[in-house]
C-alpha cells in the first residue's frame, strides 16, 4: 500500500504541472514567462517528433524537440494527441490595404496626373510602400487565421510596378504587426486603374518594364547630374529585394522568365495555377512560383448547347487544376501556395486535400505553406519552421493536417494565442481507479444526456455513491459525499483517450493531490499517437496532357524523320520550274535531294532504317506558303495605341502559341508568318517572324536568325478617323500631322545616334568622367532602321501618302522595305521601284472604307510587271487559310503565269523577309517547309494533305480526322466526369460563351 501511495504521489505531482490550459476570453497572454507545450507531435525538419516539447517565452521559441529542459514555474500545456505546425505564410494578398481609388469614368489622358518628382507613367509607382498604407483589420485577420495563416505579405494590387509589400503578423497588438516593412518588390502584367493612355497592351506593359529599369540604371549612374526622381530612387533601393510578378496566365509565366533574363531579375512568379503546361521550360529555368489553389467548379454541361460551347481547353484546365501541385513537386520545382481566390477555410482545406489526394505529398504541402514562402521572402530567420530563436507563430491541430475531419484548434501568432475551434468534449465514460486523501475507490462514469454521471464504490462493494461530473474540454470537476465528507475535485484530463485525470482539492484547509487512472484500456494507453508517413497509395489516372493542351493538341509533338516523296509534281520556284514525277528527299529539317527516282540506299544509306516513303503520284508538292502580313497568335492587343510612336514594343513578347489559327493555317499550307503590330500608329511596334510549329512554345516558334522588322502605318487609322469622336487627344489627327511625326521621330533618332557615337568614341578614362546617354528603347529601334538593321513594313493606301513616306525616307536616309495593302500602288509603282520597295497587297479587297475607293483587282499584276517584288498577304485569320486561292485570282485579274502567281505567296514574301536563302522554294539545302496538295495548288479543289515545317509533319489531313474523333471522346469523358462531380457536390459554374477574337486589318482595341 505504501508503495502504491508513493507511485500515485509521484504521478500526481507530474500531472499537476502538465495541466491543460484553458484560454481566458478567447486568448492567452504569454508575456514574461515560459510556456511549454508537451506531449505533442511537432512538425520539425519535414517530419514529426512524437511526444515533442515546444518551449516559448514572450513571442519567441526558446527550445523545441524530444528532450527539452523546462525551467521552473513554466506554464505546462499537455497536447497529447495534438499536432503542432508552423503557422502558414501567405505570399500574395492585399490584407489591410485599401483598394486604389481612381475615377474610372474620367477621360483618358496622355500625360500623368501625378504631381511631383515621379516617373512619367502613372502605372509605375515603385515608391509606394504597403507599410504606409496598412491598416490592421481584425475581421480579415480572423479569416486568415482560420486557414492557418500567421503571416501575410500584403501590397496594393494596382499598377505595373506596385512598390514594396510588407510582411505582417495576424496579431491584433499593434506593436506585433510588422515583421518586415519592405519584404518584396511587386510587379504585374496589368496596368491597373491608371487613366493614362499608355500602355494599352501587354506588349506595351512589357516594354515599359524594360524601359523603367534602364532609366533606373542610368539614374543611379548619373544621379549627380540629373533631377531627383522619387520613383527611380525607390526602384534602385529595391535592387536586393525579392521581386514578385503577377503574370495572369500560363503563357505570361514564360514572358516573365524572358523579361527577367533580359533585365537580370529573378522573378518570383505568381501564376494562374496552370504551371503544369510549362514544366519543360520551368525545369530549365527553376524559378520560384506562387501557386493558387482556387480550383474551378465543374461547368454546367447538362444542356447539350452548353456542353458544345465549352472548349476542350477549359475542360482540360478544370480536370488538371488539382493536379498542378503534384506536377510541380514531381518536377522538383520550388513553389509556395496562396489562398488567393479562396472564400473560406472549408474551401481552402478542401482544395488542399484534393491536391494531396492527387499525389502531392503531405509534407510537401506543409513546406509550401511554411518554409518555402519564408525563404522566398527572406524571412526564414524568423518564420517558416519551429526552430529556436524564431517567432512563436504556430498552429495546434486535432489531427494531422488535411485529414477529412481535422480542425485547427489554436493559432498562436507571435506568442499570442487565438482560439480557432473549440475542442469537442472528450468521451470519458468507463471505469477508473480514483485516489484522493488516501482513499482508493472505484469510479464508473456513465453518459447522462449531453453530460456524464459517476457511481463511486469501494472495491468489491455493490453500494454506490453518486458523483456529479462537470467536463469542459480537458478540464474536469467531481463533486460527491463520502463518509460524511464532501469532496470537490478539480483537475485536468491528460489526453483525448482520457487515460489520466489529475488535480488538487482543498481538504481541512490544505491542498491535496488527487488522481484517477482509466481501467481496461491498457493497450490503448500504450498506443503511439498516429503520425503521418508518406505512403504508397494508388493515385487517380493522370489525364492525358496535350501540346498545346486544347483542341487538336498533340499527345506528343511530332518529330522529324527522313522522308522521301515519290513521283510528285514538284513546284520548285527555281529555274527548273514545275517538274513532274520527281522525288524529294528530306532529313534533319532540310531538303537533301530533288531528282528523278532517288536511290536513297546509294546516296544516304544511313537513312534507310528510319526512312518514310510517301507515294505522291498525282499529288503536288510545293514549298510552304509564307504570309508576309498576319495578326494571328498575338496575346492581349495587336495595337499599342497609347502614343503615336511605339517602336519600343515587340510582338515577339506576346506570341500566343495556343491560337487555333496556327493549326488552321497549317491546314491551308502556311508554314511561316510575319506577325505585325496593328495600324494604330504612324510608327508601331517590332514584328515577329515565326514558323507555325504547332505545340511548341512561343520562343520555339520564332525564326531565330530572322531579320529585325517593324510596322509603320499611314492613312485613316493612324489619324484616328474611325476611332470615335472621343479620340481627339492624341497627335496626329491629320495626314500632314502623320508626316510631321515621322520627321520628328527620325530627327530625334539621328540626334540620339550621334550622341551615342560621340560617347562610344571616347576613351575609357573619358567615359569614366562623363555621363552616358540615357538608353531609349523607342529611339534604339529607329536607329536600327537608320543603320539598315531593321526593315519596315508599312500599312498604306493612297498615293499621296505613299509618296510622302518615300520622300521622308529618302530625306532621312532609310528605305521602306515593304509597302503593304498598297491598294493605290498601281498609281506609283514606278516611284516605289526607284525607291527600292517591295509590295504586299490584297487580291481583290475594296470598299471597306473610304480610302480604298480606288482599289482595283489588277493592282498586284501591274506592280509585278513594273518590276516590283510583289506578294499577296492575308491580314486576316480566315484569309490566311486560303492564300493559294488569293494568289490564283491574280491569274484571272492580271494574266500572270501559274508559277508567277504561286511565287506571290511563297518565294516573293521570303525575299521580302530576307529569308529566301532558306525558304520559299524547293532546293537542296533549304528548310524542309513543304506542302503536299491533293490537286493543283492554285485550284479551289486543292486540299492540303500534309504540311511540313522543318521536316516535321505538323499537319496531316488523315491524322486530323483521327484527332477529331479522339477529341470528341475526350470531351465526352470529361463531361461525364463533370456530371458525376455535379451529382455529388451540386456546385457548378455556367459555361461562358465567348466569341473567338481575331485581330484583323481594321481592329482597334486594348
Amino acid at each position: 500500500m505504501r508503495t502504491l501511495l508513493i507511485f500515485f504521489a509521484l504521478l500526481f505531482s507530474y500531472c499537476t504541472q502538465a495541466q491543460s490550459w484553458k484560454p481566458e476570453n478567447g486568448t492567452k497572454d504569454n508575456r514574461n514567462h515560459y510556456t511549454a507545450f508537451v506531449n505533442a507531435s511537432v512538425f520539425i525538419d519535414s517530419s514529426f517528433v512524437e511526444k515533442g516539447v515546444l518551449l516559448i517565452k514572450n513571442d519567441r521559441i526558446v527550445a523545441v524537440g524530444k528532450r527539452v529542459k523546462i525551467p521552473e514555474n513554466t506554464h505546462l500545456i499537455d497536447l497529447s494527441g495534438k499536432f503542432i505546425y508552423p503557422s502558414f505564410i501567405e505570399c500574395y494578398s492585399h490584407f489591410g490595404i485599401e483598394e486604389y481609388q481612381n475615377n474610372v469614368l474620367a477621360k483618358v489622358q496622355l500625360e500623368s496626373n501625378k504631381k511631383g518628382p515621379y516617373y512619367w507613367n502613372e502605372a509605375i509607382k515603385p515608391e509606394l510602400r504597403a507599410v504606409d498604407l496598412f491598416h490592421y483589420k481584425e475581421n480579415e485577420a480572423e479569416e486568415y487565421r482560420k486557414m492557418g495563416f500567421g503571416t501575410i505579405l500584403t501590397h496594393q494590387q494596382d499598377g505595373i510596378l506596385r512598390g514594396t509589400s510588407a510582411a505582417v503578423a495576424l496579431n491584433d497588438e499593434q506593436e506585433k504587426w510588422l515583421i518586415k516593412s519592405e519584404a518584396a518588390s511587386q510587379y504585374s502584367f496589368f496596368k491597373g486603374k491608371s487613366r493614362q493612355a499608355y500602355p494599352s497592351s501587354l506588349m506595351g506593359i512589357m516594354a515599359l518594364i524594360r524601359q523603367v529599369h534602364f532609366d533606373a540604371e542610368w539614374y543611379q549612374e548619373n544621379q549627380q547630374n540629373t533631377d531627383y526622381n522619387r520613383s527611380l530612387e525607390a526602384l534602385n533601393q529595391q535592387e536586393d529585394l525579392p521581386k514578385i510578378i503577377d503574370v495572369g496566365d500560363e503563357l505570361s509565366t514564360l514572358r516573365a522568365l524572358q523579361i527577367g533574363e533580359d533585365l537580370g531579375l529573378d522573378f518570383i512568379i505568381k501564376s494562374n495555377g496552370k504551371s503544369y503546361e510549362n514544366l519543360k521550360v520551368l525545369k530549365e529555368h527553376q524559378p520560384q512560383l506562387i501557386e493558387p489553389i482556387n480550383f474551378p467548379k465543374p461547368y454546367d454541361v447538362v444542356g447539350l448547347f452548353d456542353a458544345q460551347q465549352l472548349s476542350l481547353e477549359e475542360m482540360k484546365a478544370w480536370e488538371l487544376a488539382d493536379q498542378n501541385l503534384f506536377y510541380l513537386h514531381d518536377a522538383g520545382l520550388s513553389y509556395s501556395i496562396t489562398s488567393t481566390g479562396i472564400k473560406n477555410e472549408k474551401e481552402f482545406f478542401g482544395n488542399l486535400k484534393r491536391a494531396i489526394d492527387n499525389g502531392l505529398p503531405h509534407n510537401a504541402a506543409i513546406l509550401a505553406l511554411t518554409k518555402t514562402p519564408a525563404k522566398m521572402l527572406g524571412i526564414d530567420s524568423l518564420l517558416g519552421t519551429l526552430d529556436k530563436g524564431k517567432l512563436a507563430s504556430f498552429i495546434i491541430t486535432s489531427d494531422t493536417l488535411f485529414k477529412k475531419d481535422v480542425k485547427i484548434l489554436y493559432n498562436w501568432v507571435r506568442g499570442k494565442e487565438y482560439v480557432i475551434s473549440k475542442e469537442e468534449s472528450i468521451d470519458i465514460k468507463g471505469e477508473y481507479s480514483l485516489n484522493v486523501n488516501g482513499l482508493q475507490l472505484e469510479l464508473e462514469v456513465l453518459p447522462k444526456g449531453n453530460s456524464f454521471v459517476g457511481k463511486l464504490s469501494e472495491k468489491g462493494e455493490t453500494q454506490t455513491t453518486e458523483v456529479k461530473i462537470n467536463v469542459q474540454h480537458q478540464r474536469i470537476g467531481l463533486t460527491f459525499q463520502y463518509e460524511k465528507m464532501r469532496f470537490n475535485l478539480s483537475g485536468s484530463i491528460s489526453d483525448a483517450q482520457s487515460r489520466i485525470w489529475s488535480g488538487k482539492t482543498l481538504i481541512d484547509g490544505e491542498w491535496r493531490d488527487w488522481g484517477a487512472i482509466r481501467k481496461g484500456k491498457k493497450k490503448e494507453a500504450l498506443k503511439n499517437v498516429e503520425v503521418v508517413r508518406e505512403k504508397v497509395k494508388s493515385l487517380p489516372r493522370r489525364p492525358n496532357m496535350l501540346y498545346p493542351n486544347m483542341a487538336y493538341g498533340w499527345d506528343s509533338i511530332p518529330t522529324a524523320r527522313p522522308t522521301i516523296f515519290r513521283n510528285a509534281t514538284v513546284w520548285t520556284n527555281e529555274k527548273e520550274g514545275i517538274l513532274k514525277d520527281q522525288d524529294v528527299l528530306i532529313a534533319n529539317g532540310k531538303i537533301l535531294m530533288l531528282a528523278y527516282q532517288i536511290d536513297v540506299k546509294l546516296h544516304y544509306p544511313e537513312l534507310m532504317d528510319s526512312l518514310v516513303e510517301i507515294d505522291a503520284r498525282e499529288l503536288h508538292l510545293t514549298s510552304g506558303i509564307i504570309d508576309e502580313h498576319s495578326h494571328i497568335a498575338i496575346s492581349r492587343g495587336v495595337n499599342e495605341m497609347g502614343k503615336a510612336i511605339t517602336s519600343e514594343v515587340n510582338i515577339g513578347d506576346v506570341i500566343n502559341p495556343k491560337d487555333i489559327n496556327i493549326y488552321r493555317q497549317l491546314s491551308g499550307g502556311v508554314t511561316a508568318s510575319q506577325l505585325l503590330h496593328g495600324s494604330a500608329n504612324p510608327i508601331g511596334g517590332k514584328s515577329a517572324i515565326i514558323k507555325l510549329r504547332w505545340g511548341k512554345t512561343a520562343d520555339e516558334m520564332k525564326i531565330k536568325d530572322a531579320p529585325a522588322t517593324i510596322k509603320f502605318a499611314l492613312g485613316e487609322n493612324v489619324k484616328q478617323s474611325n476611332w470615335g469622336d472621343h479620340q481627339n487627344i492624341r497627335f496626329p489627327q491629320t495626314r500632314m500631322g502623320v508626316e510631321q511625326v515621322f520627321y520628328d521621330a527620325f530627327t530625334r533618332a539621328k540626334e540620339y545616334q550621334a550622341e551615342w557615337r560621340l560617347y562610344e568614341a571616347k576613351s575609357k578614362k573619358q567615359k569614366k568622367n562623363s555621363s552616358s546617354p540615357r538608353k531609349d528603347l523607342e529611339l534604339e529601334a529607329l536607329v536600327e532602321i537608320l543603320d539598315s538593321n531593321r526593315f519596315i513594313t508599312c500599312h498604306s493606301y493612297v498615293q499621296s501618302e505613299i509618296n510622302m513616306l518615300m520622300h521622308v525616307a529618302d530625306s532621312m536616309g532609310f528605305t521602306v522595305n515593304t509597302f503593304t495593302h498598297i491598294l493605290e500602288g498601281y498609281k506609283v509603282a514606278d516611284k516605289m521601284k526607284k525607291h527600292g520597295s517591295a509590295v504586299a497587297t490584297f487580291a481583290d479587297w475594296w470598299a471597306y472604307k473610304y480610302e480604298v475607293n480606288d482599289a482595283i483587282p489588277y493592282n498586284a499584276a501591274i506592280m509585278h510587271r513594273q518590276g516590283l517584288l510583289t506578294a499577296i498577304n492575308s491580314d486576316d485569320a480566315e484569309m490566311g487559310r486560303r492564300l493559294n486561292q488569293e494568289a490564283a485570282k491574280i491569274i484571272k485579274y492580271g494574266g500572270l503565269s501559274e508559277e508567277e502567281a504561286w511565287k506571290l505567296v511563297t518565294l516573293n514574301p521570303a525575299k521580302m523577309l530576307q529569308l529566301d536563302s532558306r525558304m520559299g522554294s524547293i532546293k537542296e539545302g533549304k528548310d524542309a517547309d513543304l506542302v503536299l496538295w491533293t490537286d493543283h495548288p492554285l485550284s479551289i479543289y486543292a486540299k492540303v494533305q500534309q504540311t511540313y515545317v522543318d521536316g516535321i509533319p505538323y499537319y496531316d489531313r488523315t491524322k486530323t480526322k483521327s484527332m477529331t474523333t479522339k477529341m470528341q471522346a475526350e470531351r465526352n469523358r470529361i463531361i461525364d466526369l463533370m456530371l458525376e462531380v455535379q451529382r455529388k457536390e451540386g456546385k457548378t459554374q455556367k459555361v461562358k460563351t465567348e466569341t473567338e477574337k481575331n485581330y484583323e486589318f481594321n481592329i482597334f482595341e486594348e
